[in-house]
């Protein structure tokens, strides 16, 4: 899976627990509606490949840290898992192949203006 640098997601985060309560209470419901969209258009990339789409079953979220973040991605557990495949879906494997499914980071910056409207308005209305 995809690593992105979230200090500043996560500093902001730390921000908005000091945000006035009724604006901390509404953050959970934007994450979750985030990691909604980010995993739907991960899957719909997924799918969209002939040689991985069968991972698309594998792409969920977990909803972390009080409902302030969120991990996207393939689950991969012990044993044959079609999340396996991820990381050759997504980057490619040593003899070559692979590679042909967009990047996750793609799916979370598309999203990314959504939520920046959405929070800035709370936080708006807050002040």
């Amino acid at each position: 899976m995809a690593s992105i640098d979230d200090r500043e997601v996560r500093a902001f985060a730390a921000d908005l627990r000091h945000a006035p309560q009724r604006v901390v209470d509404k953050v959970p419901g934007i994450i979750k509606r985030g990691a909604v969209e980010v995993k739907k258009q991960m899957v719909e990339e997924m799918r969209a490949s002939r040689s991985f789409r069968g991972v698309a079953s594998s792409i969920s979220f977990d909803i972390l840290d009080g409902g302030f973040t969120a991990e996207i991605g393939p689950v991969s557990e012990p044993g044959p898992r079609p999340g396996d495949l991820t990381s050759i879906a997504y980057f490619g494997g040593s003899n070559g192949g692979g590679g042909t499914v967009p990047d996750p980071v793609g799916a979370l910056n598309a999203d990314a203006p959504r939520m920046e409207r959405v929070l800035a308005d709370i936080l708006g209305d807050s002040l």
